[in-house]
């Protein structure tokens, strides 16, 4: 690491410096305050945003989960909690569900009602903008048309097709409720622990204390949530301009282990690297060609180098350790076999681009080392260096192979928002009729055994003739500054993630 600061950690003291004079809170000395607490996140630039409905990075959630709440939320068991439902019961057949919402207020002192419940459905399922909404596949089975209010706290939530998971849906990305006729997202009002202040794209955010949270007011006063690369996280962290920093490197969490004054946790299986297929375009419409890039990635060698041996390898299945899980022989590095499988499709003399950018620790390292793996089997890949601050929204649509990390997500959450032919975060465009005809049959199958059996199908298919290569799971390092108690250390994507309510001095 540099031991200089860097301009990007210059940024990040101005920004905090910002931030202070706008909360009307001195600069620290460095001892722990409940006042303002600071937590530092991995920046995306302009691509940050702050609409509930379809941001999806990482550190947009990290703003989200302050400021809104959802029906149900994910705990680290990838298990659907409720939140701002009290109860929920489904019918007989799974076609509906009856739910009871708490009894609580909005930022603005309105009452939370089933109306805000069905306005959010109707904003996910309603027509398009430009940003697609990210729950939209998720929930396409929600027939608006009747679903009604029961009265102001039930809500009856009907369904085109049966499913024994709504509430697994209602705790994906994008469904965090907002208040009924709301249009204008650049100044939130939420039923969260934080009350909105401000929201700079790449930056900063900040938000106060909601003193009537249902769950218990914030001991924190004010909470600032700040856009910084890793060098600039690590930097902050070691000279107290952060009381908290998210997503460490392996290198950054060895730096600050054994550091007076700061406490370092590392949460294991808590993301996951992968390479994407375009399965809708050549070369990996042939699914052979799929199948031989499955042989030709040394995982063993990717988590050893490209992620500092901080990580296990994994098998191009997704959500190991949660529910629906499927244990597959492992997937190894195997020239001679890519090379038959290359042959039975036709190829010769195969090349393709792999699109990646420095948007997190190994990206460009993994893609580089892949294209050396690759070379031995006799394939010429090209590394093409994107926009690190639009790089996940480019992703979606360049090239032929591209590169991605995700945190933890409940397994059929995984499959309809990133593999069902209308998912909006396709990745790999994978249209595969099957496929969607499975998905519905579990959703309306009525036991956990006869789910995990045919999620086990869609797994085998993917695991086959899928798009993704999943090439390595990594564990989630944080560091908090000594004297803070329940400082989040949890799997991403889980409630428990990023959670700075109950944090106290």
């Amino acid at each position: 690491m540099r031991s200089g600061l860097s301009r990007r950690d210059l940024l990040l003291g101005s920004v905090i410096a910002a931030g202070a004079v706008v909360t009307g809170c001195g600069t620290r000395s460095g001892a722990p305050s409940t006042e303002t607490f600071t937590a530092a996140f991995q920046g995306s630039g302009a691509a940050e945003g702050i609409d509930p409905g379809v941001a999806s990075l990482f550190i947009d959630e990290a703003r989200m989960k302050t400021v809104y709440d959802g029906l149900f939320e994910i705990d680290h068991t990838m298990t659907a909690t409720p939140r701002l439902a009290a109860s929920s019961e489904p019918n007989a057949d799974g076609t509906g569900w009856r739910i009871t919402l708490r009894d609580t207020a909005w930022h603005d002192g309105k009452k939370l009602t089933s109306h805000d419940v069905l306005y959010t459905l109707a904003r996910v399922l309603g027509p398009p903008q430009r940003s697609p909404f990210i729950a939209a596949a998720t929930l396409a089975q929600v027939d608006l048309s009747r679903c009604r209010a029961v009265d102001d706290r039930t809500v009856e939530i009907a369904l085109r097709t049966p499913s024994f998971e709504l509430p697994l849906a209602l705790s994906a990305y994008g469904t965090k409720i907002v208040q009924d006729g709301a249009t204008d997202f650049s100044k939130p009002v939420g039923t969260g622990p934080f009350v909105f202040e401000s929201f700079e794209a790449g930056r900063q955010f900040t938000a106060r204390a909601n003193e009537r949270y249902w769950d218990g007011p914030p001991s924190i006063g004010h909470l600032r949530l700040v856009s910084a690369d890793a060098d600039a996280r690590l930097a902050a962290v070691q000279s107290g301009q952060v009381d908290y920093a998210d997503n460490l490197t392996p290198s950054a969490a060895r730096v600050l282990r054994g550091r007076a004054g700061i406490s370092v946790r590392s949460t294991p299986n808590s993301g996951i690297y992968f390479f994407a297929m375009k399965t809708d375009r050549a070369p990996f419409d042939n699914p052979d060609v799929r199948r031989a890039v499955m042989r030709m990635v040394d995982r063993d060698e990717l988590v050893k180098v490209a992620l500092e041996g901080d990580g296990e390898v994994a098998n191009d299945v997704f959500g190991k350790g949660s529910q629906y899980y499927a244990e597959l022989p492992q997937h190894t590095y195997d020239p001679d076999e890519a090379g038959r499988l290359l042959s039975r499709a036709g190829v010769r003399d195969l090349s393709f681009d792999l699109f990646t950018a420095p948007v997190d620790f190994g990206f460009v390292e993994a893609a580089r080392l892949f294209a050396d793996q690759a070379a031995k089997c006799g394939v010429r890949v090209n590394v093409v260096i994107g926009s690190k601050d639009s790089y996940y929204a480019d992703a979606l649509k360049t090239g032929q192979l591209t590169m991605g990390q995700s945190g933890p997500l409940a397994i059929p959450n995984h499959f309809a928002s990133r593999l069902l032919t209308t998912a909006p975060q396709n990745r790999t465009k994978w249209a595969d009729p099957e496929f969607d005809a499975l998905y519905a049959r579990a959703q309306a199958t009525p036991t956990v055994e006869g789910r995990t059996a045919i999620y086990r199908t869609m797994h085998e298919i993917l695991y086959d003739r899928g798009g993704f290569v999943f090439f390595g799971s990594t564990h989630w390092n944080t560091a908090a500054r000594d004297g803070f108690r329940n400082t989040p250390a949890a799997v991403p994507n889980s409630h428990e993630w990023a959670r700075f309510d109950k944090v106290t001095a």
